[in-house]
């Protein structure tokens, strides 16, 4: 009865933290991205091959079944409330006999990745993957041999959403040569069943595009082009193999880790245990880039919150979390991570609620992009039809969902067509289409000199909104 109790208040506060996502207005890039994307899966576009985006397809297809922004929050709302139930069931089977722990927990970790500073408001795939990841490690502790495959099947699902849930998995692995290693054979049995799940989605999307004559750009796109991609934000830093040093320094403080825990793995309770390896990967994982996106340190929560629980038992292990959250705190400052602020988010939310501020101005605090991103939406469908196809260059691709226009060509966003090298495919696309409407966004100063030769010849500019120039095709 407690325990319901809690788990019926912790949802209620996770409800109030998470309410005024449903109602910020739909200006984040990479929603955006997932948005048109979805959209464009619905009228039968090939994921990758005809339209493009650097992550695996769950994302997308979630985006797809939510069809529009308002449910695709909606969608991340119900999916939070479910991953904070399962972390409450992991951390029942952690804590067995300890209800502060559990409850504390699960506070900790439903207030966490509710609050902005991580931006767990926004559909991003680190918000969807944690459910299947808890999931897979609740699994792991039932200790029989389907549970382990289904395990595997579930970190997945994880990676189909975002890869870095791979090192989760590889943490899981990790895991279950600890627990088992006195039994090296069922720690490999079980291993092996686990990878055996864990191969099985991969192998399933592989198939589905090589029918859609899809699957090398879906290799490339989700798999392979994220590896100079990731580097691309420390071009400056020492590398070794191709990988700035920094990362493969991280490498071996993990290696470090998991090798400690080996030698004491009598002495370390089963929670200590699951928390410092599943946190060392995860940071591993969060930091992997170098960017500075919070959304990335999600992916720590978990073990970082389970590790929250040690300090109710008595035993040395209390200093774990401190330990822990120490680390994660200096990671935030060393790699810069950009800082959204809680208190004036959720004032500018409860006021507009409350009827103290208009819609206006509470749309004016993410930022005077947000009008401009409604303004051309409204315009471009006014003067497009809904089959027709629009061509923007800049960041704000949640103008094409919330118009409800495909892009000319595969890419969604400017930072992709630069990254990517896409200049010459993107010209391509548009000297052979020639959309009625072309956007550019005052707020994308870096250059595309094709694109300005090409709207010379065949365009003019008809229309300033703001941060947004619109041309017309000439007749």
């Amino acid at each position: 009865m407690v325990y319901q109790k809690a788990l019926i208040g912790i949802l209620i506060l996770t409800f109030f933290l998470r309410l005024p996502s449903l109602f910020e207005p739909f200006t984040y890039g990479d929603e955006g991205i997932y948005l048109t994307l979805g959209q464009a899966i619905r009228r039968g576009v090939v994921l990758y091959r005809e339209i493009h985006d650097n992550k695996p397809p769950l994302l997308y297809l979630s985006a797809a079944l939510a069809g529009n922004f308002s449910y695709f929050r909606l969608l991340i709302f119900i999916w939070s409330l479910l991953t904070i139930y399962i972390f409450f069931k992991l951390a029942q089977r952690l804590f067995p006999q300890n209800q502060p722990a559990v409850i504390a927990s699960t506070g900790l970790f439903a207030i966490l990745t509710s609050l902005h500073t991580f931006e767990g408001n926004v559909a991003n795939a680190e918000n969807f993957m944690l459910l299947p990841i808890i999931g897979g490690f609740l699994l792991i502790l039932n200790g029989k041999p389907l549970p382990f495959f289904l395990s595997g099947i579930l970190f997945s699902l994880a990676a189909l959403f975002k890869v870095p849930a791979a090192f989760d998995f590889l943490a899981a692995l990790v895991f279950i040569f600890l627990l088992f290693f006195e039994k090296k054979l069922y720690a490999l049995r079980y291993a092996l069943y686990a990878i055996f799940g864990f191969s099985l989605p991969f192998l399933i999307t592989f198939i589905y595009f090589a029918v859609q004559k899809a699957l090398w750009q879906y290799l490339v796109a989700a798999f392979f082009q994220n590896i100079p991609y990731l580097s691309s934000w420390v071009p400056g830093k020492p590398q070794v193999f191709t990988l700035p040093l920094p990362l493969l320094s991280r490498t071996l403080l993990v290696a470090a880790v998991v090798f400690i825990l080996f030698i004491l793995r009598k002495k370390v309770s089963l929670v200590a245990k699951l928390a410092l390896i599943w946190f060392s990967f995860s940071l591993f994982a969060a930091l992997l880039s170098s960017r500075p996106y919070p959304h990335y340190l999600l992916q720590t929560l978990p073990s970082l919150s389970l590790s929250f629980g040690l300090v109710f038992l008595k035993s040395k292990e209390r200093v774990v979390p401190l330990f822990l959250g120490l680390v994660l705190i200096l990671s935030f400052f060393v790699f810069k991570f950009w800082h959204y602020p809680n208190f004036s988010y959720y004032l500018n939310f409860y006021q507009f609620a409350l009827k103290m501020k208009s819609q206006e101005e509470y749309f004016s605090f993410f930022g005077r992009q947000t009008e401009t991103i409604y303004q051309v939406a409204d315009y471009i469908q006014a003067h497009t039809q809904p089959q027709e196809q629009i061509f923007i260059w800049g960041t704000q691709p949640s103008i094409y969902a919330l118009s409800r226009r495909l892009p000319v060509g595969r890419y969604t966003v400017a930072y992709h067509i630069i990254d990517f090298d896409g200049y010459q495919e993107t010209i391509e696309a548009l000297e052979a289409k020639k959309p009625g409407l072309i956007v550019k966004m005052k707020a994308e100063k870096r250059k595309f000199p094709e694109l300005e030769r090409f709207l010379k010849i065949h365009y003019i500019k008809v229309k300033t909104i703001d941060g947004g120039e619109i041309y017309q095709k000439m007749l």
